[in-house]
């Protein structure tokens, strides 16, 4: 008697592969020289002017709108936000609409290009350069009226 069901067919396993996504460079859309000097805990003062962007970094602070507040925060303990002042005296100007970011892991090149594992994570590079995940990086676009700029990884960098 012959067998109906031919022969069986074995597929293998799946393999399974970690992906390594690189983490995105955040920075604001418009361009600017403005440059604070921190005369207090929580207080700037502006020494060279320019009209404020949605983030502000230099070797000791970095500065972002309170719009963003809700999708930072989101990182959770990866960061300390403090709410800041900055004042320019010359033009009798207060801006009270930045947080300071405290931000706790200082990322290599290598977890720049090739982190893991996905979920919200943001970093600083360097002194002044913030890295975050796509997930937050997708949270940070969809704050109303944001103007952010994203660039993957150090393509932005010199080599």
């Amino acid at each position: 008697m012959k067998s109906t069901f031919g022969p069986i067919a074995v597929s293998k396993p799946a393999k399974t592969t970690q992906t390594f996504m690189a983490l995105w460079c955040v920075d604001s859309r418009k361009l600017t020289k403005l440059r604070l000097w921190r005369t207090g805990a929580y207080t700037f003062r502006v020494i060279e002017y320019d009209e404020p962007a949605d983030v502000l970094t230099n070797y000791d602070y970095i500065l972002f709108d309170r719009k963003y507040e809700g999708a930072l925060r989101s990182a959770g303990i990866q960061l300390q936000l403090t709410p800041v002042t900055v004042t320019d005296e010359l033009r009798k100007r207060v801006w009270d609409n930045y947080l300071e970011a405290t931000i706790k892991h200082n990322a290599s090149a290598d977890e720049v290009t090739h982190t893991t594992p996905p979920g919200l994570t943001i970093a600083r590079f360097g002194e002044a350069s913030v890295f975050v995940s796509d997930e937050l990086k997708n949270m940070l676009q969809q704050v109303d009226g944001q103007d952010l700029d994203f660039s993957l990884g150090l393509s932005h960098f010199a080599s």
